[in-house]
């Protein structure tokens, strides 16, 4: 009844034009709690209105509701009755957790409070009516209001226990609008502890150099009956970024393994096997990492659990692993970021990756908290100081492009500073976007050529253009269309910066072999070349 709507509909009158008038003419009964909501008499027409009730009563068997409408609201000269047979609904307050309770999942599981015959109040009320007993450490960490009649109970566990318990819910009645409370018991597992210990090896490691890979293991000693397991892994984002995971040695090669989901600081990883529990020492995986920047960083285990042959769960002694600045650090070449022993172009590549890091990094040249524009020009600074001009090798020309430090330039020029060393890195950079422009547009040979079944086209822009390659047979029908879009003036002749041709016409058809020809066309320059496909 709560919220229901009776729609009231007159003729050979007209309601009076007051929706107050209307609502002091109308009285109900027979059902104690039944009220008219306070200004919810709707006034829709002179012949029509609408009624909404509310209800803070409770009925246990059908009943009737009975509408008085007085003669006044109506200009009539008796009073109208209407009956209306309620239904009764059975209350009840049901609660399920999503899966059965253990100490494991605690932290992720909720539970789900179904009610019938009444709806629930707002969510905070409903939280601020809700007690725990029974498992220290568990609190209700939130509650979200799913519906009129469902809402769940988002629980967080800060504690430790060694049995199997009890928690005990309490939902009092003001947050249901019943008269008596309810209390609901659910068993929770323990997870037992295991004499095994759990590890990140090698610790402490130093980080090598920037960019490249560093293996860490998730070693284990002392296991026993161990068929599974599964570990959260926390690391530095900023630090070193998640590549890879694999099976060790522990479990046979062909265990199954859970690697994580593009993780940015935490790795959720699994294992196991169904051809019998381990015992022992060895790597229960390994993982690889690219390193992005250098600084003393921990990465830290949580949430390990081994899985014995009776799926049991069991606790394990945890070990962090310690990740160490590379040895001669403060030693370094002012802006050799990468420690390779000199300063270039790979340099500033890796600092303009860091815009916005904020903190302790290696990026942060001149260590104001933050790596920005003036980092990369100070160390373009240093770049020119030992080489005359840049030196354009493929290396540099698949990092780096006259589109990127043209932005570049666009930033530092905006910030006014006097240092020399400053003013000295933005003509460096200048330098180099020149160098990175070429002088004229031109068409270059595609490699490999003879070639099957891809190749690449590389070409050159002098200024930005609309960029179309055309590939015609023999006989100058034309095979295929590449539209390349709007491309910035620059070298596009890297593998991964080349127009690309696999080979096939515009039906996904396999070209036959022979001599073909490409046809450039950027704004109004146009060129051919030839090529030459060998199966």
């Amino acid at each position: 009844m709560q919220g229901g709507i009776i729609t009231l509909t007159l003729s050979g009158r007209r309601f009076i034009d007051s929706e107050w008038d209307i609502e002091d003419a109308l009285t109900v009964s027979g059902i104690e709690g039944v009220a008219v909501s306070e200004y919810d008499v709707e006034r829709i027409s002179d012949t029509e209105a609408t009624v909404e009730l509310e209800f803070s009563g409770n009925i246990d068997t059908d009943a009737t509701l009975t509408l008085t409408v007085g003669a006044a609201a109506i200009g009539y000269t008796k009073d109208f009755t209407f009956n209306f047979p309620v239904t009764a609904v059975e209350e009840s307050l049901t609660a399920l957790p999503e899966a059965p309770l253990t100490e494991a999942n605690l932290d992720v599981n909720g539970i789900t409070l179904t009610l019938s015959g009444r709806q629930f109040a707002h969510r905070w009320e409903i939280r601020n009516s809700l007690t725990l007993s029974g498992i220290g450490g568990v609190y209700v960490s939130s509650v979200d209001r799913v519906s009129d009649t469902k809402a769940k109970v988002n629980l967080t566990f800060s504690g430790d226990f060694d049995t199997d318990a009890t928690l005990t819910l309490t939902v009092r009645a003001e947050a249901i609008g019943y008269t008596k409370d309810f209390t609901f018991n659910f068993p929770v597992t323990a997870v037992k502890q295991s004499n095994a210990t759990v590890s990140v090896s090698p610790s402490p490691i130093a980080l090598p150099a920037i960019g490249e890979k560093l293996t860490l293991r998730l070693d284990i000693a002392n296991g026993k009956n161990v068929a599974g397991y599964q570990a959260t892994v926390s690391y530095d984002p900023s630090v070193l970024r998640y590549i890879d995971g694999a099976n060790g040695d522990y479990f046979p090669a062909d265990a199954f393994f859970k690697a994580p989901n593009h993780p940015y600081s935490r790795a959720v990883i699994a294992g196991n096997t169904l051809a019998g529990a381990s015992n022992g020492d060895g790597t229960l995986a390994t993982l690889t990492f690219e390193v992005v920047d250098y600084k003393p960083a921990m990465v830290t285990l949580s949430e390990v659990y081994l899985v014995d042959a009776d799926r049991k769960r069991w606790e394990v002694t945890i070990k962090n692993g310690e990740i160490l600045e590379p040895p001669g650090l403060a030693e370094r070449i002012f802006g050799d970021i990468n420690l390779d022993g000199v300063v270039n172009i790979q340099d500033l590549v890796i600092i303009s990756a860091r815009f916005g890091l904020r903190g302790r990094s290696g990026a942060d040249v001149n260590n104001d908290g933050l790596v920005d524009i003036v980092d990369l020009v100070l160390v373009a600074n240093a770049f020119g100081a030992n080489a005359a001009a840049p030196s354009l090798n493929s290396q540099v020309l698949e990092l780096l492009t006259a589109a990127d430090v043209k932005e570049w330039l666009t930033q530092a020029q905006k910030i006014t500073l006097t240092d020399p060393d400053y003013k000295r890195g933005i003509t460096v950079l200048q330098q180099l976007h020149k160098a990175l422009t070429p002088k004229a547009t031109a068409l270059l040979p595609n490699f490999p050529n003879p070639f099957n079944p891809e190749t690449w086209i590389p070409y050159h822009l002098a200024k930005d253009a609309d960029v179309t390659l055309h590939i015609y047979a023999m006989n100058g029908t034309l095979v295929r269309t590449l539209v390349l879009g709007h491309q910035a003036a620059g070298m596009y002749q890297s593998r991964s910066r080349a127009a690309y041709w696999d080979g096939k016409n515009e039906f996904g058809e396999k070209v036959a072999t022979g001599l073909y020809f490409y046809t450039l066309t950027a704004g109004d320059f146009s060129a051919t070349r030839k090529m030459l496909i060998r199966k």
